[in-house]
């Protein structure tokens, strides 16, 4: 499915919010997530202020490819079996837990020498990706210990006032959790 010519000028809205340092909520494979650069720090922070999320919890990042991680993942510290697992489920519904490159902020990791990453098989998703250059962070559109929002009008009322963007348009329809994977063991840790 293409994206449309409104869906377009949607992303490339959320997109440069992103880029110029902003904080937006978009739609994921199953929920709406609040999202910033990777690269953001601050407008990471922000994120974690918004939901009043514990710092130490650390954060799910996303990507339209394996290549796009590799500015924050050290893929070097997994086994070549790891790797084709890996190959083998992205795009998709899938998260890893995978090695942080060093340096990455403890911001996005909770202070782990890991992360939660996916490489998004939802094509908005994946576009927008591509159009801020580099992955997002992508955590439920939600207040912590709440559960995610899932109405527009939900979104508008709660975070409004909070992000930069909101770009209203589906979320894929996923209606379940992507399975997490421990990306140096090959285990399942969610189903």
């Amino acid at each position: 499915m293409a994206l449309t010519e409104v869906q377009w000028h949607k992303v490339k809205e959320a997109a440069l919010t992103l880029r110029e340092g902003g904080v937006i909520i978009c739609p994921t494979e199953g929920v709406y997530g609040i999202s910033a650069r990777v690269s953001n720090i601050k407008g990471i922070e922000r994120i974690i202020s918004i939901k009043h999320r514990a710092f130490n919890k650390g954060l799910i990042i996303v990507s339209s490819s394996v290549a796009q991680l590799e500015s924050v993942v050290n893929f070097g510290a997994l086994s070549a079996d790891s790797m084709r697992l890996i190959h083998n489920k992205w795009p998709g519904h899938n998260t890893f837990i995978v090695p942080a490159k060093s340096g990455v902020s403890p911001v996005l990791t909770g202070g782990r020498t890991t992360m939660a990453a996916r490489v998004t098989d939802f094509e908005l998703l994946a576009a927008l990706c591509d159009e801020v250059g580099e992955p997002i962070v992508s955590t439920s559109a939600n207040i912590s210990g709440s559960e995610p929002l899932t109405t527009l009008p939900e979104l508008q009322a709660t975070f409004a006032a909070s992000v930069d963007y909101i770009l209203d348009e589906p979320c894929m329809g996923r209606n379940k959790p992507s399975t997490i994977y421990d990306a140096l063991t090959g285990a399942v840790l969610r189903a």
